[in-house]
């Protein structure tokens, strides 16, 4: 009896282990469907939110791309190509005029009408500067190249820089030749400073400080880009008659650092704008150089004279003329007043043996007023490292207070006559210094009538 009692007592556990556990397989599949369920639902609104996330994406892009294709509309009708585009393009896009605006050291300049497609936004007329390349034994110029370089970098949009608009080529004249020409198209201006200045044109003193207060900002464009000009001159100033200011001609520019010291060549810059560093044969040298040509430039603007100039053909002739002169009129420099400049090379060949006091510091030089000779004394400042710099030219008395102020772009006069004979102009002197200038850098390493106004003359 107790063994049948046991053996039901079994089967009775057995029946019941059996539900328990087919319960709890009922329990875990209604557990299971409930998770999937809400896995699925979990689901369907990520897929809703994602849906509507990419429909808030695509508006956002719809958004900025026509925004985008507003800004380039709107600056000029003008887009800035890419590499594919210049390659492509020809000489057949324009129409050139017959006389050169002026003469360049690798080429001519022409006036240009643009007769290709609108979409390029190029300004119907523009500059061609052709660059010569057939009497260059090392291939395409170096100054060339380093103009499309620095002019890329600057990405074209300061308003007081010159704008190259595309590089093209014209076609070749033999079949199954390679060799063509290379044209910079560069937007129009309808003069250059130099070619006003020697029509013995004068500007009113509220003009002068406008076209300064313009350059001082294209110039601080550059340096601020880490570029320096190398050859601020009259020449390479260009206006037109929107009253506008442009800073061109970038052949001797070059890409600089400004934490790494590297040795540059001396050679750059027209003599009479040339910094008295480089004449003592400085060669890490920085943005001080284009500070002091800004400041020949606007003793010239006043006196219609330069300031530094000489008649001497010999090339170190006019080095120590230059420089002798540059003391004449700032002062002799010595170890006091310019420390290290004994230790330059070029000091014991160009250094008078007169001590000369510094000209600037008189009242009524040149029949320039105090406070402009004060900004003069400060910029033509013989000791780099003293010179005053480009910000604190703009907060300087005689841009900011000083009587007259400063005109508007507006108010600039408008010249009937085009004045550009020194445009792109170089001396014949700087064709083999700027090839010089080439290697060496790359080798050390480290109108008379106005309208609406009269000009006195």
């Amino acid at each position: 009896m107790s063994t049948e009692n046991d053996k039901n007592n079994n089967i009775k556990k057995k029946d019941s282990l059996s539900n328990n556990i087919s319960k709890e397989n009922e329990t875990n599949k209604i557990k299971e469907k409930s998770d999937k369920d809400k896995e699925n639902i979990e689901e369907k609104k990520n897929k809703e939110n994602i849906i509507g996330l990419d429909e808030n994406l695509e508006k956002d892009e719809k958004n900025n791309l026509e925004n985008k294709r507003e800004n380039i509309n709107n600056y000029h009708n003008r887009k800035q190509m890419s590499l594919k585009d210049w390659a492509c393009r020809t000489l057949k896009e324009y129409k050139l005029d017959n006389n050169p605006v002026g003469q360049g050291t690798y080429g001519l300049v022409y006036k240009a009408q643009y007769i290709g497609s609108p979409e390029y936004g190029i300004p119907k007329i523009v500059a061609l500067k052709k660059i010569k390349t057939k009497d260059e034994n090392e291939g395409f110029p170096i100054t060339a190249l380093r103009e499309i370089m620095v002019m890329k970098k600057l990405n074209l949009e300061n308003r007081n820089i010159l704008k190259l608009l595309e590089v093209i080529v014209d076609e070749p004249k033999k079949e199954k030749s390679d060799k063509r020409n290379v044209y910079l198209v560069f937007e129009y201006m309808e003069h250059d400073l130099e070619s006003i200045i020697s029509k013995n044109i004068k500007y009113e003193i509220s003009e002068i400080k406008y076209i300064f207060h313009e350059l001082v900002l294209g110039l601080k464009y550059l340096h601020e880009n880490n570029i320096l000009h190398r050859d601020l001159k009259p020449s390479n100033i260009l206006l037109n008659n929107k009253g506008e200011v442009k800073i061109g001609d970038f052949g001797l520019a070059r890409i600089f650092s400004k934490s790494i010291d590297k040795k540059y060549t001396n050679r750059v810059a027209t003599i009479h704008y040339r910094a008295p560093e480089l004449l003592l044969g400085e060669e890490n040298y920085t943005t001080e150089i284009d500070v002091w040509s800004l400041g020949c430039i606007l003793f010239r603007l006043l006196t219609g004279k330069d300031a530094f100039n000489i008649d001497e053909e010999n090339e170190n002739e006019k080095e120590k003329k230059v420089f002798s002169l540059i003391c004449q009129k700032c002062g002799t420099p010595n170890e006091i007043s310019w420390p290290g400049v004994t230790k330059l090379k070029n000091y014991s060949s160009l250094i008078p043996k007169k001590v000369y006091d510094n000209k600037f510091e008189k009242k009524n030089y040149h029949g320039i007023d105090e406070v402009a000779l004060d900004l003069l004394r400060k910029i033509l400042t013989l000791y780099p490292k003293k010179r005053i710099t480009l910000e604190e030219i703009l907060n300087h008395p005689y841009l900011t207070v000083h009587e007259p102020k400063m005109c508007k772009a507006e108010d600039m006069p408008r010249f009937e006559e085009e004045m550009h004979g020194n445009y792109c102009r170089k001396e014949s002197e700087n064709k083999t210094q700027e090839q010089q200038i080439g290697k060496n850098d790359y080798d050390t390493k480290n109108e008379k009538h106005l309208l609406g106004k009269k000009r006195k003359k």
